[in-house]
């Protein structure tokens, strides 16, 4: 009978729960990428972002007027060359706010989708995140090309949010992961914990950037409520000032 060493069955152990770690770690990665941040983001474009559109395409036309009238008083050119000069000069700036515009568009047509409840996302990561450990090609370098192809598809209807079907895969189940030798155990071993490492400092920034950081503010309704009421204060105020400029401009366009 033969007598298996005490070490071996040790990193067999220590790397299957290794895999079992990273397994949660990439769930929780994929559903922070796919899922967490993307209703986030429609929630903020919906609720803070479309107001803060609003308020910088104001605060863009009052540089525009304050440029147009500075030029016309200032240099003694006519309208027609200032109005040129300006659209020029703000050029790059009119792209950035077709962009932000762009993006509450988008976040208009993507609150029409199915998103996802706390719940449902819940069930999707708990069929998800065995067949992450079994066929992710992040923890298993060597499974086959047929395998890589599976997990594709998998991957695709996760991110889809498609839970009937995630459930269908529960069949491809593999379970623990076995080596002939104790050196590729250690070496996997090492390789795991790096990527660990890695997939930790992905989760920790896509939370300290947008829009998981604004979070708090989305989920507390008083925060929400002060945050929209200054916007909307801010808004009135750059509003009046616009008006003015843009008499000005119309008397200098006489």
């Amino acid at each position: 009978m033969e007598i298996i060493h005490p070490e071996y069955v040790k990193y067999v152990y220590e790397v299957n729960k290794l895999r079992l770690k990273l397994a949660e770690l990439i769930t929780y990665r994929d559903s922070l990428e796919y899922h967490i941040t993307r209703s986030l983001s429609i929630d903020y474009m919906l609720k803070i972002g479309n107001l803060e559109y609003k308020l910088l395409q104001i605060q863009n036309s009052i540089s525009k007027n304050e440029r147009i009238i500075e030029l016309i008083k200032g240099k003694n050119i006519s309208f027609k060359e200032a109005v040129l000069i300006v659209k020029k000069e703000f050029l790059e700036q009119d792209c950035k706010i077709a962009l932000m515009g762009e993006a509450v568009d988008r976040a208009i047509s993507d609150s029409q989708r199915k998103i996802l409840s706390k719940e449902e996302l819940e069930e999707l990561n708990l069929y998800y995140k065995p067949l992450v450990r079994d066929f992710s090609p992040e923890i298993n370098i060597s499974i086959s090309d047929e395998q890589k192809l599976l997990f594709e598809n998998i991957k695709e209807k996760y991110i889809s949010g498609n839970i009937s079907q995630m459930k269908k895969f529960k069949v491809f189940e593999k379970s623990e992961l076995y080596f002939d030798e104790l050196e590729v155990y250690k070496k996997e071993k090492k390789r795991l914990i790096k990527l660990a490492q890695v997939i930790n400092s992905e989760n920790d920034y896509m939370k300290n950037m947008y829009p998981y950081a604004e979070r708090t503010e989305l989920l507390d309704e008083n925060l929400l409520r002060r945050k929209k009421d200054s916007i909307n204060k801010e808004i009135i105020l750059k509003q009046e000032i616009l008006n003015k400029l843009e008499e000005e401009v119309k008397n200098l366009n006489k």
